[in-house]
C-alpha cells in the first residue's frame, strides 16, 4: 500500500509542473519528430501485419495428436505475445496521436522533454528515463 501512494504522490506533484512544460514541444525539431512519426508507423504496420499471419497460421495449422498438443503450448505462447503486441501497438497509436496534437516527446509524469536518444532508441515512450526508473523501482 505504501508503494502506491508514493507513486500517487510523485506523479501528482510532477502532473503540476506538467502544464507548464507543454509549452516546450518547440524545443524538438520538426525533422526529429517527422523521423520518429516514420519509425512509429513502420512499428505500427508491423505489428498489424504480425498478428495478421500470426492469425492465419492458428487456422492452417492442423497435425496429429501430439502437433495438436504442441499447438496447445504454441497457443498459449502466442496469446500471451499477441498481448504484449496489443499493449506496444496501443503506445505506437498513442504516440502518433500526441504527435497529432502536437504533444510529442513530453513525459507524461513530470512533463519535462524527453530525451532525443531515448525516443529514437524508443519511440512509443511516455516518460522520460528518471520518470520510468522510478516508476519500475516502485512497481516492484
Amino acid at each position: 500500500m505504501k508503494k502506491k501512494k508514493n507513486i500517487k504522490k510523485i506523479f501528482k506533484k510532477n502532473k503540476q509542473k506538467k502544464d507548464k512544460k507543454i509549452i516546450k514541444m518547440g524545443k524538438i525539431d520538426k525533422n526529429f519528430i517527422e523521423l520518429c512519426k516514420k519509425s512509429l508507423l513502420e512499428k505500427c504496420n508491423e505489428l498489424k501485419n504480425i498478428n495478421y499471419q500470426n492469425e492465419i497460421n492458428t487456422i492452417l495449422d492442423v497435425g496429429d495428436e501430439a502437433d495438436l498438443a504442441g499447438n496447445d503450448l504454441g497457443k498459449e505462447i502466442f496469446h500471451e505475445l499477441s498481448d504484449t503486441q496489443k499493449n506496444l501497438l496501443e503506445l505506437v497509436i498513442s504516440a502518433l496521436e500526441k504527435i497529432d496534437k502536437g504533444i510529442y516527446g513530453i513525459c507524461e509524469s513530470c512533463g519535462d522533454i524527453i530525451d532525443k536518444k531515448r525516443l529514437k532508441a524508443l519511440p512509443w515512450a511516455r516518460y522520460c528515463l528518471k520518470c520510468q526508473n522510478n516508476f519500475d523501482k516502485y512497481k516492484k
